[in-house]
């Protein structure tokens, strides 16, 4: 009797284990990522509200002069989040957090049309931190990590089957265009015009940030930040800047990059 109450004990646990793992894709084991590192810090006016929505937008075409994303602000809307400069493409892939997200971070990998509307879930980041609202540390603050490995996939936006190809060509990557986008609403009509409130890198009220993203140099380890750029494009100012109203929570106040060769 003791032995079968030993076993009773031990499928206990393993349930246990299995209701609180579930079926999460989990980001590679370690010893299949290339250990190039991308470390990202967005810091708002008041605390993230999960029912917005929030996009970390890479280009990872690995071109210098490539157009970058940017946010979509009125019809067409597109995929209702992202476009790239002048109607290019803009973006191969994404971070993005809300509530729609399994655990509250999701990345993303873009196939296909034009518009960007067709995206193949990679996952989730290497590393993250749920913003807590009643904790001050964690409120107001986006933070999350991705191997650049994670940004490598076929055609079919699958992971390669050769993870050593995979991390040789993370190490390889030296451009990246990136931006933060920050929206209440995703239209699904993309040609009636709603009121739509976004914020995104720069002055969001300004029609030159309209278009304004970063290029991010990837060939030295670094950390570069919202001050770095004062009097530039993608500045932050001081005071909302939020298009198409006020949210606080929707505002960007600071952020900060970081680049990581392990």
């Amino acid at each position: 009797m003791k032995y079968r109450s030993n076993l009773i004990a031990l499928v206990y646990i393993i349930a246990l284990v299995l209701i609180f793992t579930g079926c999460a894709s989990l980001p590679p084991s370690t010893n299949t990522l290339s250990g190039k590192r991308l470390a990202v810090t967005v810091h708002f006016r008041s605390p993230v509200n999960a029912f917005n929505h929030y996009f970390f937008l890479i280009n990872s075409a690995n071109n210098q002069n490539a157009a970058g994303p940017v946010p979509v602000v009125i019809p067409p809307y597109g995929n209702g989040f992202a476009t790239g400069v002048a109607g290019a493409s803009g973006f191969t892939d994404f971070i993005r957090f809300d509530n729609q997200q399994p655990q509250g971070y999701g990345l993303y990998h873009v196939i296909g049309d034009a518009n960007r509307s067709n995206f193949v879930l990679e996952g989730r980041p290497v590393s993250f931190t749920i913003p807590d609202s009643n904790d001050p540390r964690t409120a107001n603050t986006l933070t999350f990590e991705i191997d650049l490995s994670q940004l490598i996939t076929d055609a079919n936006g699958a992971p390669l089957a050769d993870q050593t190809q995979a991390a040789t060509l993370a190490k390889a990557l030296r451009w990246l265009q990136v931006n933060i986008v920050a929206t209440d609403q995703i239209p699904k009509d993309v040609v009636t015009q709603i009121n739509k409130q976004v914020d995104a890198m720069g002055d969001s009220r300004s029609q030159n940030s309209a278009s304004a993203f970063l290029l991010l140099d990837l060939s030295q380890n670094r950390t570069i930040s919202n001050t770095d750029f004062i009097g530039q494009s993608i500045e932050e100012p001081t005071d909302i800047d939020v298009f198409g109203g006020n949210d606080p929570t929707l505002d960007i106040t600071d952020w900060s990059i970081t680049v990581r060769q392990q």
